[in-house]
């Protein structure tokens, strides 16, 4: 491979990269518990329940909680306020950014 092949390559790969993340979206929601305190420390994450999980985003001190980096389309919003058993949400994304209706947890 010659310098400038590799040169080739690594622009390639890189725009690859920038055409993917171009196509992802971002993701908010709030969640509270039924008193109307935020769930501050829950985690809620994407599934399509195949092979996708997004990494886990917390909620905040405002009750809030953001994903990014996600493909549109139909997923299952897992709120984890019981570790073992999350309450799950049918719900679809779409680009560039999603918000979530609003959860109420125990």
């Amino acid at each position: 491979m010659t310098c400038r092949t590799g040169i080739l390559r690594v622009a390639s790969l890189g725009l690859l990269l920038a055409a993917a993340s171009a196509h992802a979206a971002s993701v908010r929601g709030q969640v509270s518990h039924k008193n109307g305190k935020p769930a501050t420390g829950i985690s809620v994450t994407l599934s399509d329940h195949k092979s996708f999980r997004s990494p886990p985003a917390y909620v905040g001190n405002d009750g809030m909680y953001y994903l990014s980096n996600i493909t549109a389309g139909e997923y299952y919003l897992e709120v984890w306020a019981n570790p073992k058993s999350p309450t799950v949400y049918q719900v679809k994304v779409s680009e560039p950014s999603t918000d979530m209706p609003r959860v109420t947890v125990p």
